[in-house]
């Protein structure tokens, strides 16, 4: 699976298959963590989710931090994860 930007593959040799977005578990969102470990673990699952829509690369991944500030159960720790989002492209055969 290749990963880069517009800049990195070329535009015109793409076949653009769709956004696709995967997040990381859920973790305390005071915990003490190092946050490359969240993004790859969402950048794992969005790998895989290109691989199931038939893509050959990702392009422009994006990162993002999603909060659960107030869950269902009163005293409940507040939630966070992180979403990769990309757009799927099929590469063009030359």
């Amino acid at each position: 699976m290749r990963i880069g930007t517009s800049k990195d593959i070329d535009s015109k040799s793409v076949t653009p298959l769709g956004t696709i977005s995967a997040v990381s578990d859920w973790r305390g969102a005071a915990e003490i963590v190092d946050e490359k470990i969240y993004r790859l673990r969402a950048l794992h699952k969005l790998m895989r989710a290109a691989e199931d829509c038939d893509a050959d690369a990702l392009m422009d991944v994006d990162y993002s931090e999603e909060l659960l500030a107030h869950a269902e159960y009163p005293g409940a720790a507040p939630l966070k994860r992180v979403c990769a989002t990309g757009l799927a492209v099929k590469l063009k055969s030359a």
